[in-house]
């Protein structure tokens, strides 16, 4: 991944014969013809995010899935393709995420696994029911690596290392600057880590429940026990649903308590409460989100793990 005397010699000059572009970049402004500085490609938000807050200004951050698509399960068109395929450096999440990536040709030279210090940690998922997210959309099957590693906040840390690691390697007239991001992003990210297992310990004896298959990370990284569903915050639970749920209960626990992907329906809030759970959302982030940025999705999912220990606390005791 060095950069050769020629490629410098070419970013050099598509700089002195062109102004200043958007830092968010799009496919019509990527084209090695046009772009004046150099293009980091990512598969999934949370790289994204790395690379925005590593790069500064020096580099354009490529990432164009739909807001509401799964980055996991998104299938890039053939022009999107070569936008990645030229990009000076290519991010992927690893644990088989982005499974266009299985099936297109990235070059090798400029493509870094973010996950592949902790490759052996990675966490085999059973085979599971085929199912769609949405209607109209492919039906895909959570198998293999689960992939949402991020959500282990010591494990983020580590890919965004890697994202540095790869950053000063490919930039290196950048690498005092990058050094310096990446120490305050650390830290941000090891405070985050910090309250996420002080949130979490009340949980770590109550079997949860969650809607998706999307947290073994988390529960493995807070200490954490959960039974998964194939929902969506914003399906109608009907009567199969609520008996899928009956099945899942533990009828030793007191507390019971639903983990969210996203804000669920005022209707399913209340017949999850009904049926004697209480609601969290932890959002995995995994797309760009529409408020906010990564570091304040973790901090939303925080405060809404407190809240629900709140909620849970004052039914234990009585309290209002």
């Amino acid at each position: 991944m060095k950069f050769t005397l020629f490629s410098a010699l070419l970013i050099l000059a598509n700089a002195a014969s062109i102004s200043s572009c958007e830092k968010s970049a799009s496919k019509d402004d990527l084209s090695l013809s046009e772009r004046s500085r150099p293009v980091i490609a990512t598969v999934n938000y949370p790289l994204a995010y790395f690379a925005e807050r590593l790069s500064g200004e020096f580099a354009d951050i490529l990432y164009e899935v739909p807001p509401d698509t799964d980055p996991a399960y998104w299938n890039p068109t053939d022009d999107e393709v070569r936008a990645i395929q030229a990009a000076d450096l290519v991010l992927l999440n690893g644990a088989g995420y982005a499974k266009w990536t299985s099936t297109r040709t990235i070059p090798y030279e400029a493509t870094v696994i973010t996950s592949s210090s902790f490759e052996g940690s990675l966490i085999m998922q059973q085979e599971g029911t085929s199912h769609t997210h949405k209607s109209g959309t492919t039906s895909h099957t959570h198998s293999g690596f689960a992939s949402t590693t991020w959500l282990d906040l010591e494990l983020a840390c580590k890919q965004a290392s890697s994202t540095a690691d790869a950053l000063r390697e490919q930039f290196p007239e950048n690498e005092e600057a990058i050094s310096g991001r990446l120490e305050i992003l650390l830290t941000e990210m090891r405070d985050l880590d910090r309250q996420m297992k002080s949130v979490t310990a009340t949980l770590r004896s109550t079997p949860l429940v969650v809607s998706h298959p999307v947290y073994h990370y988390w529960t493995r990284a807070y200490g954490l026990s959960a039974h998964a569903l194939h929902w969506e915050p914003m399906q109608e639970l009907g009567t199969l649903e609520m008996s899928e749920l009956a099945a899942s209960q533990n009828e030793q626990s007191q507390l019971k308590y639903f983990i969210w992907e996203a804000p669920p329906s005022e209707e399913n809030i209340n017949k999850i409460r009904m049926a004697g759970f209480i609601n969290i959302v932890v959002n995995p982030c995994g797309g760009r989100p529409t408020k906010g940025d990564f570091l304040s999705v973790m901090r939303n999912n925080i405060s809404s793990i407190s809240e629900a220990v709140r909620q849970g606390s004052s039914a234990k005791t009585g309290t209002p």
